[in-house]
């Protein structure tokens, strides 16, 4: 049987499912997930996250890509497992190489630094640690400052609705500022949904959606020791 977090804690893309009108049954399952500590960590996508990260970052021709989808359905497996996460990875990369590809002209006007490691980027929001943990974050060319970030999102049966990719670019966007007193525009705060190939860019105007996310972090505070 696993354990449980003390204290509240969530990553920004459940909380966005949160406050984006979930049902009361579908917060309390939210609530849940974030709660409890798995027995061991299964991560699906970690070779499609990890190798589109690089891919993007290195301006890299479509034929790596497809010739790593390739390796991925046809490589030898020790496990199971392996050759379903494995699967599951050359789904999202064949995904990305059908819908995606124009991004790799969007992003060629930054230098990208790959982050997918980096497990810093939390902060307390009235009482709850948000993670963001972008995948890659953006730079001026000339400069090399940061200027923005590329939130990832993997779901091969659920699309991510356009609702809530702004509130994870606009999340995303209020954190750099407030923490790192970094200035990001809008418009370089990019969540990419890597299935449909989508890219959502932070709203302009965001009051009312961090106003949404701080409401549903108290809330999520107050149940957290009551969801079992």
């Amino acid at each position: 049987m696993g354990t449980t977090y003390k204290d509240p804690r969530i990553g920004i893309n459940p909380l966005a499912q949160y406050t984006d009108g979930a049902t009361a049954t579908r917060r309390s399952s939210i609530i849940k997930n974030a709660k409890d500590k798995p027995l061991f960590i299964v991560r699906r996508y970690n070779e499609a996250e990890e190798f589109l990260a690089h891919f993007l970052a290195s301006g890299a021709s479509s034929r790596l890509l497809a010739d790593h989808i390739t390796t991925l359905r046809t490589g030898f497996y020790f496990k199971d497992s392996d050759r379903e996460n494995a699967s599951y990875s050359a789904d999202a990369l064949q995904a990305f190489y059908k819908n995606g590809l124009w991004l790799s002209g969007l992003l060629s006007a930054y230098n990208i630094d790959v982050t997918v490691h980096e497990n810093a980027h939390k902060t307390i929001v009235e009482g709850v640690q948000v993670s963001l943990r972008p995948e890659l974050m953006l730079r001026d060319k000339k400069s090399g400052e940061q200027i923005g970030f590329v939130k990832f999102h993997f779901s091969k049966t659920r699309p991510l609705p356009s609702s809530q990719a702004e509130l994870i670019a606009c999340f995303g966007k209020h954190y750099f500022e407030s923490e790192h007193t970094l200035e990001f525009k809008a418009s370089n705060c990019l969540v990419l949904d890597v299935f449909t190939g989508g890219i959502t860019q932070a709203p302009k105007a965001f009051a009312k959606r961090l106003s949404d996310i701080k409401a549903s972090c108290r809330e999520i505070a107050d149940r957290w020791h009551l969801v079992v």
